[in-house]
Order: structure tokens, then C-alpha cells, then sequence
């Protein structure tokens, strides 16, 4: 049988309930003549609480304690899921931690990437007929200690044991329904994208979305892992192919909070790990936008990133963003060039309003369609996560 690994979002297993309805899915996957191997992340906001309660012990808690600590939650998912598919009696579940089924990473405590995964016991637990349920986000280091990888870090540790297993597709199974031209929260009609290429899909999670995480749509990219992003329900979802192409230049709009600008005079461009470090200049003074430790003479900003197609983002679109944002009366303090993306910086905390003003004038003038539309070539269409 054909192996699907199947990753479940912490909001999908935060209740019993919620998590016998995991079990309903996976089961259903089994008994339609599939091998499901699944990864989880911790339920609900677990991670967050685990992180606030050591900051409450030590305004700095030691790295490699943090790890052991975060990687508990995934470990309650895991056994929880398996309870729930064992109850039902009809196939047997096995729960692994990272470390127990060989996902080696390198020795970076809380932010640890994956250099091998060697998946033995998923394949002797698959080969007894099992269904191996494995704690996402960690893995164990090539000094033998607990690691966690970052946020969105079961993301990765899906996509590397469907490259490891060659499985027949990976589905990160989500709350929301799929990727989309904007953040539905934000913006109600965002439309979902059907299919999208592994080029886009690197530039929209490098751009800030928390859809994918970075290193999981780079790791995809690399190992042309067959990608789907998708939820419970039959609402749409969102396919990852080789090659496709759109009738408009834009792909999608994407919004960063929260950021801080400080001067700095010598600074690259940069995007490290889906945390946003971004250079400018005004006025003759070099500066930096990005997430650092609270500062008196920081001042506030936020960012909007425009993602084409694959594609640099044409001078056209940049020039009617910055004419939009002046005319709303937005402090627009840089328009900078990172990757094929284009990332328009706006003073203060005001990223909700500019976002919702920039999507309306793309949609208006045709470089961003509500029913996104698009377009594969015959050489990929075969090949779209198909049965």
C-alpha cells in the first residue's frame, strides 16, 4: 500500500472530541487501502503555556531545559491520538517520539533543523500493519540531546518523513482549508488557491505566512515531496505542484506584526528562519525592521509582503501600492526588494488597515483575482498528489 503521512495541527486535537474525530480520519485513510503515517502537534496553545510557565521560573530559561520541556506536548498528542485509534479496535496505533523513530538534527536548541531521518521503527510498525503516530516539532541532536524545531516545527518534521518514506503525498492537516491570497481573518474573501508551485509556495511562507512553515515548504521544494494543505472537512484545499501558472502577477498579500525599527549602518537584507530582519534607508540613515529585545528608542512598523507568481513583483504593482498607501494617509516609510517579493513597510501598528486597503485596489486593478485563478500545464496535472 501507498504510504500517506498524514501532520494534524495542535487546534485539531485540543478536545476528546476533537481528537477521536482525528482518529475517524486516519482510521478512514487506513481502511481505503492506505498506509497513514501520522505526525502531530501539541495540543492547542500548549506549547505557549509551557513557554510562559518557564518564564515564569527564569526570565531566561536554559536552552536545552526548554527543549525537554516543549517537547512534551507533542509526546500527549501522540499517546492520546494513539489511545483513541487503538478504542476503536479495528487497527492498532504505536506512538514514537522523534528521537525513538531517528529524526536527526543538528545541535541548535529551540530552533534545530533536520539533517537525516532514518525511520526505521516507522517502517517496521507499518510493516506489522500498524499505524505509527510520531511527536512532531523535535528530534534528537548528533550530541544525543532533545532538540524542538522551532515554530510550525511539526510542518518539517511531516514533510521529512514523507521524503524519507517516499510517500505517496503529505497532507497538513489544518484548520484552515488551504493557502490563500490573503489571511482569511483579515481578509473574509481571500481566495483559496487550488494549486500552487513550490517556488510560490517557498516565497508566501518566507513572506510571513503561518500557513507552512519555511523550512517545511524548503524542504518540499528540495525533495519534490507531494504537498497538500488542507482540513477535515471537503472545503477546498491547496495542492503543491512542479509547475503552474496564474492570469494575475500576484499570488498572494501577507502581513507582519509587531515589528520594530532601530538605525543600523551595516545590515543585508536578510530573512532568517521566517523572522523578518529587513534593511532600508531614508533620509541618507540606514535601519533594520524586525523582531528584537524591547528597546527605548525603537519605534514601531509593520510589513506587508507582496508575492508574485514565482516571479519578481512588477514595478507597476509597486508604484500604485505606494500611491494607494499615500493617498490613505498611511506613513509608508520604504518599499524593499526581498527575494521575488516585494515588502512595503508602514509606520506604527497599522498592517491590519493598510493590508485590507492595498488587496482592494489589487483586486480593483486586476493584479490580484478573487477566484484566483489557475492554470497547470499537462506535464504536472498527472502528477497533483494523486491516488
Amino acid at each position: 500500500m501507498s504510504i500517506v503521512v498524514q501532520k494534524f495541527g495542535g487546534r485539531l486535537l485540543e478536545s476528546p472530541e476533537k481528537i477521536r474525530c482525528a482518529a475517524r480520519y486516519i482510521l478512514q485513510t487506513k481502511t481505503g487501502g492506505e498506509d497513514p503515517v501520522v505526525v502531530v502537534s501539541a495540543p492547542g496553545r500548549t506549547t505557549d503555556r509551557f513557554i510562559k510557565l518557564a518564564r515564569q521560573i527564569t526570565r531566561r530559561p536554559d536552552e536545552r531545559e526548554l527543549d525537554m520541556l516543549l517537547s512534551v506536548g507533542e509526546r500527549m498528542a501522540m499517546s492520546l491520538l494513539a489511545m483513541a485509534i487503538n478504542a476503536e479496535d479495528s487497527f492498532r496505533a504505536v506512538s514514537f517520539t522523534g528521537s525513538q523513530v531517528g529524526i536527526i538534527t543538528d545541535t541548535r536548541h529551540t530552533d534545530a533543523t533536520i539533517i537525516e531521518v532514518k525511520g526505521y521503527r516507522v517502517r517496521e510498525a507499518l510493516a506489522c500493519g500498524q499505524i505509527p503516530i510520531i511527536a512532531g516539532f523535535q528530534g534528537i541532536s548528533t550530541d544525543k540531546e532533545i532538540t524542538t524545531l522551532g515554530r510550525g516545527g511539526s510542518d518539517a518534521t511531516a514533510v521529512a518523513l514523507a521524503a524519507a518514506l517516499g510517500a505517496a503525498r503529505c497532507e497538513l492537516i489544518k484548520e484552515c482549508s488551504g493557502i490563500f491570497s490573503a489571511d482569511p481573518l483579515i481578509i473574509p474573501d481571500a481566495a483559496p488557491l487550488p494549486v500552487i508551485d513550490y517556488a510560490t509556495l517557498d516565497a508566501i511562507a518566507a513572506a510571513g505566512a503561518k500557513v507552512v512553515q519555511p523550512r517545511a515548504a524548503s524542504l518540499a521544494r528540495d525533495h519534490k515531496v507531494q504537498l497538500v494543505v488542507r482540513s477535515l472537512d471537503q472545503t477546498p484545499q491547496t495542492r503543491v505542484i512542479d509547475y503552474c501558472s496564474a492570469e494575475t502577477p500576484i499570488a498572494a498579500l501577507t502581513l507582519v506584526k509587531n515589528l520594530c525599527i532601530i538605525k543600523n549602518d551595516d545590515i543585508t537584507i536578510d530573512i532568517l528562519n521566517g523572522e523578518w530582519v529587513v534593511w532600508f534607508e531614508q533620509n541618507n540613515r540606514h535601519y533594520i525592521v524586525g523582531r528584537f529585545p524591547a528597546r527605548k528608542q525603537a519605534s514601531s512598523a509593520e510589513v506587508i509582503c507582496a508575492v508574485g507568481w514565482g516571479e519578481v513583483v512588477p514595478g507597476q504593482f509597486i508604484r500604485l501600492v505606494e500611491s494607494t498607501l499615500d493617498s490613505a494617509g498611511f506613513k509608508r516609510l520604504a518599499a524593499v526588494g526581498v527575494k521575488n517579493n516585494v515588502v512595503f513597510i508602514v509606520a506604527g501598528r497599522k498592517g491590519v488597515q493598510a493590508l485590507r486597503i492595498i488587496y482592494n485596489a489589487a483586486i480593483e486593478n486586476g493584479w490580484l483575482r478573487k477566484n484566483a485563478e489557475v492554470k497547470t500545464s499537462a506535464r504536472t496535472t498527472a502528477s497533483i498528489c494523486g491516488n
